[in-house]
């Protein structure tokens, strides 16, 4: 049996070598109206967790000035899911870049002094990018050791968070 954030999710898509670093993580790719040429990734953590976020590389994204978008969501940062306020979201529309390399999501957390510190990653490689085309990826980053996104009712989707 596969451990509980890949239930109902993504199919062998997501891999990583730090798989321990992640554990309070679940994944979940749907199908959404959204465009194809790339995907919506939404960041949802509880109100009261440490600030989260995920930085998006190589993608084509305008107008940041930065080689990176990223989502952040947390006790300082972040919206208020309109449903529940125990929740916090934030999303971002990822272009699929005009290159052949692959999209790196880095997932980071504030270390020691405040400097974000990447704790994990994720490459979606050119051939993988059709299986995430017009879906939604929703990230569930639980606080350390809390199981509150292993229950399906616990993980809100668009028309919940906004």
């Amino acid at each position: 049996m596969l451990p509980f954030r890949f239930v109902n999710v993504v199919n062998g898509l997501i891999k990583s070598n730090n798989e321990a670093a992640m554990k309070d993580v679940v994944y979940e790719l749907v199908d959404d109206d959204e465009k194809t040429g790339g995907f919506k990734i939404y960041l949802i953590v509880e109100s009261t967790a440490w600030n989260k976020a995920i930085r998006i590389y190589n993608s084509d994204h305008v107008d940041t000035g930065l080689d990176y978008c990223e989502v952040k969501a947390g006790d300082s940062t972040g919206k208020p899911a309109t449903t529940d306020p125990k929740y916090k979201v934030d999303s971002e529309r990822i272009n699929w870049p005009k290159n052949d390399n692959p999209v790196r999501l880095c997932f980071m957390k504030p270390g020691a002094l405040g400097v974000w510190t990447t704790v994990y990653d994720i490459n979606i490689p050119k051939d993988d990018r059709t299986k995430f085309g017009g879906k939604a990826l929703y990230i569930y980053w639980g606080n350390d050791g809390t199981k509150l996104f292993s229950e399906p009712a616990n993980r809100l989707k668009k028309g919940k968070l906004y």
